[in-house]
């Protein structure tokens, strides 16, 4: 079973982080119909340096912007067929996971663990680019 990272966000906010990556705009995944909802995998064709991915992503939690965060199994990579899903970001609540607590204890701890993790990630990724703006605009007034 091969899995993939999988991060799903607006193409108005996915496009700038694509490009601050430096990842081919061929990187994104847009789903058919009125949606603008589009997608940015790893590993993928376009997408095959975990590192760039990780600096789409950062472009997008320093700004702010919505996003879905996804594990996605896949049958092969020849096939490419999905055959699970797992929303890992934004966390869900602590009703929803005491819900899926009672369908199945071992997936549902393992979920929490996941969600919490990327949370911590995400919420170090704010902290240090808070820092820098700091750094910036503390540098930009001392030149003055």
């Amino acid at each position: 079973m091969l899995t993939k990272w999988v991060l799903e966000a607006d193409l108005d906010f996915l496009e700038p982080a694509i490009r601050f990556a430096d990842l081919n705009p061929n990187a994104i995944r847009e789903y058919p119909g009125p949606t603008r909802v589009c997608a940015l995998t790893y590993p993928s064709p376009f997408c095959r340096d975990s590192v760039l991915w990780m600096r789409a992503l950062s472009h997008l939690v320093v700004r702010n912007r919505d996003f879905e965060l996804f594990l996605v199994n896949m049958t092969s990579e020849a096939e490419l067929k999905e055959t699970g899903r797992t929303r890992i970001y934004p966390v869900l609540d602590n009703q929803v996971i005491r819900w899926l607590t009672q369908i199945n204890q071992a997936d549902a701890d393992d979920l929490q663990r996941q969600s919490r993790r990327v949370e911590e990630v995400i919420e170090h990724l704010k902290h240090r680019a808070s820092n820098v703006l700091k750094h910036e605009l503390t540098r930009l007034y001392e030149e003055e």
